[in-house]
């Protein structure tokens, strides 16, 4: 097979691994492995990790192929969707099972272990069907993770471009108390409805952003301590 009608096979997959290259050229692995290493040396394919190479170069095309199931999260998914006009660092995946991080193309692809794996699908990013959480799922699992700025979770709320009902359900959904309480509060302060979630509040309180020190003002229908600026809009 020439390399031009080779390449033209792996330009229609996100990822592929030596398996992968040893049915389309019809060769065993030891030969695929120095077929890799060599398209590798000219350039025309990207180690991803041990096994796994592309031909492309955005780490969002790949990167929610690479775990199994697996779907882009947190801080990412928030930018992807333009509810924040913040950078995140690297690429933030969801994973049912422990994965080590990596670095393609000068980008950190983290990976983060969830609880709680619903409410993502795929959807169309440049040339391939992605798998990213659904706003409000995003949101959530920034929320329950606290690898994301409270700020930035936050905006998302208040936007008012998410589904404030499924957000509500997805909160509860959880069991989680603390969430329960921030995604209630951030609702109301929205000006929508999460009295719902009001059965989950217990007497104890706690600070709205968990980063902060907890001074600041009580709020006693949601039990929490609004220690920031962004809690008051």
């Amino acid at each position: 097979m020439k390399a031009v009608e080779l390449l033209e096979k792996l330009r229609s997959l996100p990822v592929f691994t030596l398996g992968d290259l040893s049915r389309i050229v019809r060769k065993d692995e030891r030969y695929v492995k120095v077929m890799a290493y060599r398209l590798g040396k000219r350039g025309l394919i990207r180690r991803v990790e041990r096994g796994t190479y592309t031909v492309h170069t955005d780490p969002v095309e790949i990167a929610s192929y690479l775990a199994t199931p697996s779907y882009i999260s947190f801080w990412t998914a928030l930018r992807l969707y333009g509810l924040t006009e913040q950078l995140p660092r690297g690429i933030m995946v969801a994973v049912s099972k422990p994965k080590k991080r990596l670095a393609f193309q000068g980008e950190r692809i983290e990976f983060t272990k969830v609880k709680h794996f619903w409410g993502y699908g795929k959807t169309r990013y440049r040339d391939f069907d992605i798998f990213l959480a659904e706003k409000e799922k995003a949101v959530i699992d920034c929320l329950l993770l606290k690898n994301t700025p409270f700020d930035e979770a936050a905006k998302a709320v208040l936007s008012g471009e998410l589904d404030y009902g499924k957000l509500a359900a997805y909160a509860g959904k959880t069991a989680n108390k603390a969430l329960a309480k921030r995604i209630g509060f951030l609702v109301e302060k929205a000006g929508r409805e999460a009295g719902m979630l009001l059965d989950m509040v217990d007497r104890n309180y706690i600070p709205l952003d968990w980063n902060l020190k907890r001074g600041g003002k009580k709020d006693f229908r949601w039990r929490l301590i609004v220690n920031t600026a962004g809690g008051q809009a």
